[in-house]
């Protein structure tokens, strides 16, 4: 059993850091969404009115772009939900 205990003070920074630390599993569904389900939204969307081919491609460059960020920033959806 792993078991951490984190202290934080009153000054803004803390403030700050507990927020983040108590919503990291809401950024990190939101995460989640966007990599995993939102092209998926968006290719929907695009079936649905026979978008072009080059909608398409469009929509496969910035998927490669969104996904190049999470790597450039060492953010592995599977290492973060199971």
């Amino acid at each position: 059993m792993m078991k951490t205990i984190i202290e934080y003070g009153d000054s803004l920074d803390d403030q700050m850091a507990l927020k983040r630390a108590m919503k990291s599993m809401d950024m990190a569904s939101l995460l989640f969404d966007i990599q995993i389900n939102m092209k998926k939204r968006f290719m929907y969307t695009l079936d649905s009115y026979d978008a072009t081919d080059a909608e398409y491609e469009l929509l496969d460059n910035v998927w490669e772009r969104i996904n190049e960020e999470f790597e450039s920033h060492g953010i592995h959806i599977d290492e973060l939900i199971n």
